[in-house]
């Protein structure tokens, strides 16, 4: 009986000692995979590719539920047919489309991440509208 529980011993103990090792490098691995992912390395165009990205499809979803057919009225738009404005320090964008302006918030950096904004306002200009210093001002009796 003393023979198999030192054999067993010498067979399992080792075993066990393998089997740790190899976890300690899975959980670095997967640690450095995840430094990569959260920590995405990204040239200028690429940055700018996905901020072109996230603006464009953000406003066609956003017009989308407000034209009524967003197909054929959405068909051509391109970021170049965009204004732009970000708040400093933040992920809030302020964006002009014709006479649609919007703000968007995005729950990470659009310029390094592909994703939708998780609040959205959406604004319509009415014809003939000039928003000058006057726009509101009451007129004074006199």
């Amino acid at each position: 009986m003393k023979r198999v529980w030192i054999l067993c011993m010498v067979v399992l103990f080792p075993v066990t000692f393998v089997y740790a090792e190899q976890n300690t490098g899975l959980a670095e691995e997967f640690t450095k995979l995840e430094d990569y992912l959260r920590n995405p390395k990204l040239t200028e165009e690429q940055r700018k590719k996905n901020f072109e990205t996230n603006l464009v499809s953000s406003v066609r979803s956003t017009l989308s539920k407000r034209l009524a057919n967003p197909k054929k009225d959405l068909k051509d738009l391109k970021f170049q047919d965009l204004q732009s404005e970000r708040s400093e320090g933040t992920n809030t964008f302020f964006v002009k489309y014709k006479n649609y302006y919007f703000q968007y918030l995005f729950p990470v950096d659009p310029e390094t991440y592909v994703t939708s904004p998780s609040e959205e306002i959406v604004l319509e200009k009415p014809e003939g509208v000039d928003l000058g210093s006057n726009a509101h001002k009451e007129e004074k009796k006199n």
